[in-house]
């Protein structure tokens, strides 16, 4: 995924674009990723957000209706913020480092969460 910034030097970005009005409530999680350069969609489903050092992450998976023939969803972990018009934003984490930290933080809020007893 890619961006059309002014600045080369910013990793690539998306922008959500809000799915409007949702019958099913499964669907709340569902959003649109649009390239910012190609203006390609993507569907995906957040997973799970979280804040790093002041820096959130939002976990993603591609979104594809269930017709059998799918193989297992991949995750992605990317940046997340508003922009200055209050639209969310979302970048591609390039460091490797930072990336295995976020995938880390992750896979223990998601260990905790399973083995938590439900109310």
């Amino acid at each position: 995924m890619t961006e059309n910034s002014r600045k080369r030097s910013k990793p690539p970005r998306e922008r959500a674009v809000p799915e409007g009005d949702r019958k099913n409530p499964r669907d709340s999680v569902l959003a649109i990723l649009v390239d910012g350069r190609s203006g390609r969609e993507y569907y995906v489903s957040v997973l799970d957000t979280f804040t790093i050092g002041g820096q959130a992450y939002s976990v993603l998976y591609n979104y594809e209706p269930d017709d059998g023939s799918r193989a297992d969803p991949e995750l992605v972990i990317m940046r997340s913020w508003k922009d200055e018009n209050g639209e969310q934003v979302f970048s591609s984490v390039t460091s490797k480092k930072e990336l295995d930290r976020a995938f880390d933080i992750f896979f223990e809020r998601y260990t905790d969460s399973i083995m938590r007893p439900s109310p």
